[in-house]
């Protein structure tokens, strides 16, 4: 029995390598020999895993889409759910270093907006977000960090708060995009918290 040899570079942190090369370059700049050259590996090697520069993308797509719900909803599990999920969301934004990554970004939304394959994949990727966000949210109603009942439009609201204050940025590149993602998340979610009580004097002496 013949024992293949062992994969030093996973499929996963080839997607990791292709998704930088997006960042740097835009999907259409994208070729196989660059993302093997950003992970170490050939471009035929990529090739035979994907079968082709649309196979890479699509992974790439997929693989956000599977990834960003998760980092989303594990801020369910902090003691102040809601404040958590700003600060995730912002550590994402946070991702974005420059006005021109932030186009190559937008490229690839265009192209997935344009194309039904990947399409389907970001029409997935909102359901699995909002729900994610509406589970966070409820963990802040039981953990009594929100004073409203009535949430049941919210994530759709903080989604596109967060998608809107990032194409501000771009359009405005004032300060950062994790500042603006904080800033929007903090307006539109202030009026649903509990507001923070005064410290209460100790006891005189």
């Amino acid at each position: 029995m013949t024992i293949g040899r062992p994969r030093t570079v996973s499929d996963e942190q080839v997607l990791a390598g292709a998704a930088r090369v997006i960042a740097r370059v835009g999907p259409a700049r994208l070729t196989l020999a660059e993302v093997g050259r950003e992970v170490g590996l050939s471009a035929a090697t990529v090739l035979q895993r994907f079968g082709s520069k649309r196979g890479v993308l699509l992974a790439v797509a997929r693989h956000g889409a599977d990834a960003l719900p998760l980092q989303v909803a594990a801020a369910q599990d902090a003691s102040a759910p809601t404040a958590a999920l700003i600060d995730v969301l912002a550590g994402i934004a946070g991702g974005i270093r420059s006005s021109e990554e932030f186009a190559n970004h937008l490229a690839f939304l265009l192209l997935e907006l344009a194309d039904p394959q990947f399409q389907q994949i970001s029409s997935d990727y909102t359901v699995a977000v909002e729900r994610a966000i509406a589970d966070v949210l409820a963990a802040g109603q039981a953990a009594g960090e929100l004073i409203s009942d009535d949430l049941g439009r919210l994530p759709r609201a903080i989604h596109a708060a967060y998608n809107g204050a990032l194409l501000t940025w771009g359009l405005a590149g004032d300060g950062s995009p994790a500042e603006q993602v904080r800033d929007q998340l903090t307006l539109l979610l202030g009026p649903y918290l509990q507001p923070t009580r005064p410290a209460q004097p100790g006891p005189s002496s």
